[in-house]
């Protein structure tokens, strides 16, 4: 779990006017925390605009990923898409430390959080995620320090097996042991054999409703751009799929990680209207759609697993495993016939 700063309000105004003043953004009139659960941030209004200020989670404040995610969001703005732009501290940095922590400066794009209601928004969302691939590609990132995907069973196994060692009764354990079984089950299915054809892209690689906001079914703006790395492009079609493509039972809540981690159903309709809209700018790969099944397992698994270390100790069995195997029965009983559907009646 990442814990956000500890300061309390006086501490935080004094914080804020000294990154104002570092990006020259005016005088700060005032100060309001933005939601998620992991990244502390805040939108500010000054004297001269409204602006998102960020400290870059640990895990991500590189030198080398900060630049690269600012390299990124200057690419697809040039380019036109609704991205927010880093803002520039008079020495050209875009990047501000203060004490331990990395601080950046964002344009502020104002959106309405996602509705789901219309066959255009959901047209929208796809061809957003190919344009936002085709305009980054995977030349402008050092591929020899390409990071482990979230979701590869070696970036989950420490977790898979801190749990296992929690398990205090045979139900429990042979419960997490059918999820471990899956962990390698992918390993083989996907990780050493087919992932490694699939076509590369920078991907977003948090692409959910938290992070998207909308002007009616138009997409007004992406936002946390943490997880940005290159990797298979469909990790983020599958993202699509899962979030906004698909039914759940209670409303959805971003900020909230038993929300963001509830079960749920890929809508049919929905899943459609996404991939046609991204395939009529970059049409998918035979190799694509085998995958898709398999990294909706894998991404299920990782949004239980690392989701568990944001909720209480006492919590983290129970976070994993309720509800966790409707995802898996689903894909094998129902998964492969809806993708090998969703390929028949796609566009040619």
């Amino acid at each position: 779990m990442i814990d956000p700063p500890d300061v309390n309000p006086p501490d935080l105004q004094k914080f804020i006017t000294i990154v104002a003043s570092a990006y020259d953004l005016g005088a700060v009139q005032s100060i309001q925390a933005l939601g998620g659960t992991a990244t502390p941030k805040w939108t500010i209004n000054t004297s001269d605009g409204r602006y998102v200020v960020r400290i870059r989670p640990d895990e991500f404040s590189d030198a080398s990923q900060s630049t690269l995610t600012h390299q990124a969001l200057i690419k697809l703005a040039d380019a036109g898409l609704p991205v927010p732009r880093p803002l520039l501290q008079s020495s050209g940095e875009t990047l501000y430390n203060h004490g331990n922590s990395v601080i950046e400066v964002l344009e502020w794009i104002d959106g309405d959080m996602w509705i789901g209601s219309s066959p255009e928004a959901f047209r929208n969302l796809g061809v957003f995620l190919a344009k936002f691939h085709t305009t980054l590609g995977s030349d402008f990132v050092n591929t020899s320090e390409i990071k482990l995907r979230e979701d590869h069973p070696d970036a989950l196994q420490s977790l898979m097996d801190t749990l296992l060692a929690r398990a205090s009764d045979e139900a429990t354990h042979e419960q997490l042991s059918l999820i471990n079984n899956l962990l390698q089950q992918g390993r083989d299915e996907l990780e050493n054999t087919l992932y490694l054809s699939l076509p590369r892209a920078a991907i977003h690689g948090d692409f959910h409703p938290g992070n998207v906001r909308f002007r009616a079914a138009d997409i007004a703006t992406l936002y946390d751009f943490d997880y940005l790395a290159v990797q298979a492009r469909s990790r983020d079609i599958i993202d699509a799929l899962m979030f906004f493509a698909s039914d759940r039972l209670t409303l959805f809540e971003p900020d909230n990680i038993r929300s963001l981690t509830q079960p749920f159903t890929p809508n049919f309709t929905a899943s459609q209207v996404v991939l046609a809209g991204y395939q009529s700018i970059s049409p998918l790969t035979s190799d694509e759609w085998i995958a898709l099944p398999l990294l909706l397992r894998s991404r299920w698994i990782q949004m239980r697993l690392r989701g568990s270390r944001k909720v209480p100790a006492a919590e983290k069995l129970g976070f994993v495993l309720t509800d966790f195997f409707a995802i898996p029965n689903w894909i094998q009983k129902e998964g492969l016939n809806f993708f090998d559907q969703l390929r028949n009646e796609s566009p040619a």
